[in-house]
């Protein structure tokens, strides 16, 4: 699986950890489920091929967790 480093600023980190509290993932998770809707929400990529690396909604679940997205 890739890498990305995103930059956001305090305001997008603190709703982004908001967002991946209220819907039981890890902050990671959450971006990469973020991205991955809007891509296919454009076109970009198939639902069909989005299935196949996702890690299945268990693996997403864990404890509230402090700090930022790698």
């Amino acid at each position: 699986m890739a890498k990305v480093i995103i930059y956001l600023r305090d305001t997008e980190l603190s709703a982004l950890n908001k967002l991946a509290q209220r819907e039981y993932r890890v902050t990671k998770a959450q971006a990469a489920l973020i991205i991955r809707q809007e891509l296919v929400r454009l076109g970009m990529i198939n639902t069909d091929n989005t299935t196949e690396n996702q890690p299945h909604s268990k693996d997403l679940v864990s404890a509230p967790q402090s700090g930022g997205v790698q």
